[in-house]
């Protein structure tokens, strides 16, 4: 699928593995927004580094995942 706006086109790439449950979730929030599902990953991706970089730590819902 090519990209709407130009300025959503990035050099580097991460793959990420979600489930089947997960990945229909991601979807859909996108779909409601109107965002393709790379671009709205890229945001919560964003978001949440954001937090770190801030905090200098993980969020505490992130880090009761890890445990």
């Amino acid at each position: 699928m090519a990209y709407d706006e130009k300025a959503h086109r990035h050099e580097h790439q991460v793959k990420v593995r979600l489930d089947d449950e997960d990945f229909d979730r991601l979807r859909a929030i996108s779909h409601k927004l109107k965002l393709q599902h790379s671009v709205l990953s890229r945001e919560i991706l964003k978001a949440v580094i954001e937090v770190i970089e801030q905090t200098g730590e993980l969020p505490d819902w992130l880090e009761k995942k890890r445990a």
